[in-house]
């Protein structure tokens, strides 16, 4: 049975609503074992201390759109301090808004925040997770102001990310429109979109990014809004909108990003070098955008690409004279001109000085390679790069030629046999002992 069949009248109301639609087992498409174990066993704890405890937000959101979340987290009524003396192995973390880290084996963390107040606090995450990373020019007063599963609901930046699901009885209760809108594949700011954007700015981005992913449009408002808006994103920390393009990177859908940022207006307050001279570079016919496309494909056939290898390719054609890979890879300059030209790009976007590096010396690596025979390659001097990963990465978006080919093979070849060895020395045989006579 189909969940767009199954919308309450009641779904498609007043989005600031009191009372909340909740929606059954049978009425959604979640399976209690479509939930991470330990964010079941941290939700059943508070749950039998007596507090109030959902999962929230973007691992919801996940489920229902059918994909595997990335992380859980979960929202409760219960105090940071009350969190912690429930978990040994809990942790408080944040500045502003106090929040609860609870650790668990290989590494992994879930975050438990506590319901907040409606106030007009900024959430500088993408719906997924509460951090407490500050707004830039934003008055760092107490902001650790509780409140109920409605107020954190409604505080939240998009209604897809307004979902809370109780685990105890699989009900998804929610107060925003949200399952309505992920059923009718739109996005929507909660609340009023010009005065949410004025709070933070982010919101923008994010509205944008889950548009591209999802192939969601989105609604008339808070796209007039946006446009509107757009100029606000350069009162936002610099830091802070790296990091969120950074999530885009390697997302499969980078290119479809870059070209709703473009339309909206926000693109020439980040990377205003890719629509320098009427937007040649992400154009249909460019290079780049093929280039973009080819990142989004390998991404979606599960290889991994890191964003300094992606943010390399932005930085060879926005450092170059073509928009055609051919005459870039034809001239490709010295190490010390790459780096004067790499200067004039990122003007408006805060590449960590060492991202630049490591943009910079992949890119000589790149371009000593490339002006390299396949025959008299030495493999040696790659091998022993720590960016040797990155140059497989950049070579194989960039590939034009059979030479180039040969070369990607050569790189591969290198990286497996660092894992054979790898593997043996991990089971290293034990000498045989002489016996002594």
């Amino acid at each position: 049975m189909s969940t767009h069949e199954l919308i309450p009248s009641s779904a498609i109301s007043d989005p600031n609503q009191a009372q909340p639609v909740i929606y059954e087992p049978d009425q959604h498409s979640i399976r209690r074992g479509s939930i991470d174990e330990d964010a079941r066993k941290v939700v059943y704890r508070l749950q039998r201390a007596g507090f109030k405890a959902y999962i929230v937000g973007g691992g919801v959101r996940d489920i229902l759109l059918g994909k595997t979340p990335k992380d859980f987290d979960i929202s409760t009524d219960a105090t940071p301090r009350q969190i912690k003396a429930l978990f040994r192995n809990c942790r408080i973390i944040g500045r502003r808004f106090k929040l609860a880290h609870v650790f668990f084996a290989h590494g992994k963390t879930l975050e438990v925040s506590t319901f907040r107040d409606r106030a007009d606090i900024p959430e500088p995450t993408d719906g997924d997770a509460e951090s407490a990373a500050p707004v830039a020019n934003a008055p760092l007063a107490n902001d650790n102001i509780y409140g109920t599963e409605e107020t954190d609901a409604l505080r939240r930046d998009l209604t897809i990310n307004g979902l809370f699901l109780d685990v105890s009885t699989m009900q998804v209760i929610d107060y925003v429109q949200g399952m309505h809108d992920l059923q009718h594949g739109t996005i929507r700011i909660i609340g009023d979109p010009d005065v949410r954007f004025r709070e933070d700015p982010v919101r923008m981005l994010r509205a944008v990014r889950h548009s591209a992913r999802n192939g969601f449009h989105i609604e008339s408002n808070c796209w007039d809004s946006i446009l509107r808006n757009a100029q606000l994103i350069t009162q936002c920390s610099q830091v802070r909108v790296f990091d969120e393009l950074r999530k885009d990177l390697n997302s499969g859908c980078f290119l479809t990003i870059l070209s709703l940022l473009g339309e909206t207006g926000l693109l020439e307050h980040i990377l205003p070098e890719l629509l320098e001279n009427n937007g040649r570079l992400l154009s249909a016919e460019s290079d780049c955008s093929l280039c973009l496309e080819k990142i989004d494909d390998l991404v979606g056939q599960g290889v991994e690409m890191s964003a300094t290898a992606v943010l390399a390719v932005i930085a060879l054609f926005m450092a170059g004279d073509s928009i055609w890979l051919r005459d870039l890879v034809e001239s490709v300059p010295n190490a010390h001109d790459l780096g004067e030209r790499l200067r004039s790009c990122f003007t408006n976007l805060t590449v960590p000085r060492k991202e630049r590096e490591r943009i910079l010396m992949l890119l000589s690596l790149w371009g000593r390679l490339r002006s390299t025979p396949p025959n008299g390659l030495k493999a040696g001097s790659y091998k022993r790069s720590a960016l040797l990963p990155d140059l497989i990465s950049l070579v194989e978006i960039t590939q034009i030629s059979r030479e180039d080919t040969q070369r990607l093979n050569l790189l591969k070849g290198l990286i497996d046999s660092e894992h054979i060895s790898h593997s043996h020395s991990d089971h290293p045989q034990r000498p045989t002992k002489l016996r002594r006579k």
